[in-house]
C-alpha cells in the first residue's frame, strides 16, 4: 500500500507539472500556431541552425507585437503527436529534431515535398511509411512514368518519384500545382491531353540524391523543399 501511495504521489507531481504546462500552452496557443504556419511555409530548405535562428527572430518579432509565444518554441512541441513520431522512428526516420521536423513538414504541408536526400534516409522512410498504402515508385527515366502517376491519381494511392536530377519534367506541372477543377460533381485534373478523375487521397513524394539541386528551384513555389 505504501508503494502504491508513494507511486501515485509521484504521478500527482507529474500531473501538476503537465497541467501547469497546458495552462501556459493555452496562453501561447495563437503565437505558437502562427510560428508553426511560418515554419510550414518557409523553413524546409534550410539547415537546423538556420531554422533555429529564424524561429528566434520570429519569436522576438511576435512578442514585440504583443503576441504571446513559448520561450523555447519548437514545431515538434506544437504539431507532433508522440505516437506518430514513434511510428516514424520504427519506419526508419531518424529521431533527431531536424528529421522529426521534416516529417511534420511532409505530413502537414499542402505542397508536395521534394526531399534533398543524399543519404537516402527520406527515401527509405517514405517507402516504409507508405508501403501499406500500395506505394508506387517511379523514375523520370521510366518510359511510362506519367501514365503510372495518372493511374495512381485515379485510385488515390501514393507515388514516390525518386532520383530526380536538376530538372523536372514540365508535364508534372499540373500535378505539382494541383490544378484540380470541379465539373458535374467530379474532381478533374488535366494531364497532357487527357482529363482524369482526381482522388484526394493521392499523395506525391519526390526525392533527389543531389546535395544542391539548383535547377529545380524553378518549381520552388509549388514544392516543399526539405534538407534532410
Amino acid at each position: 500500500a505504501e508503494k502504491l501511495v508513494g507511486g501515485l504521489g509521484k504521478e500527482g507531481d507529474r500531473w501538476k507539472i503537465t497541467a501547469d504546462q497546458l495552462e501556459e500552452d493555452k496562453v501561447n496557443l495563437v503565437g505558437n500556431v502562427l510560428l508553426a504556419c511560418g515554419a510550414l511555409a518557409y523553413v524546409g530548405p534550410f539547415t537546423n541552425a538556420y531554422r533555429t535562428k529564424l524561429a528566434s527572430s520570429w519569436i522576438k518579432t511576435a512578442r514585440s507585437m504583443g503576441i504571446p509565444t513559448a520561450e523555447k518554441y519548437s514545431l515538434q512541441s506544437t504539431l507532433a503527436e508522440p505516437v506518430m513520431v514513434r511510428e516514424w522512428g520504427i519506419q526508419g526516420l531518424p529521431s533527431d529534431d531536424l528529421s522529426v521536423e521534416n516529417g511534420l513538414l511532409v505530413n502537414k504541408s499542402k505542397r508536395w515535398p521534394l526531399c534533398i536526400d543524399p543519404q537516402s534516409q527520406a527515401n527509405k522512410w517514405i517507402k516504409n511509411m507508405e508501403r501499406s498504402n500500395n506505394l508506387t515508385i517511379v523514375k523520370l527515366t521510366d518510359n511510362n512514368f506519367l501514365r503510372t502517376i495518372s493511374m495512381n491519381i485515379r485510385v488515390g494511392t501514393p507515388v514516390l518519384l525518386e532520383n530526380v536530377e536538376e530538372k523536372l519534367d514540365p508535364s508534372l506541372e499540373p500535378i505539382l500545382l494541383k490544378k484540380v477543377v470541379k465539373s458535374g460533381g467530379r474532381s478533374l485534373i488535366r494531364i497532357g491531353d487527357e482529363e482524369i478523375d482526381y482522388d484526394w487521397n493521392f499523395r506525391f513524394f519526390i526525392t533527389t540524391k543531389l546535395a544542391n539541386p539548383v535547377g529545380t528551384f524553378a518549381f520552388y513555389h509549388y514544392l516543399l523543399y526539405l534538407t534532410v
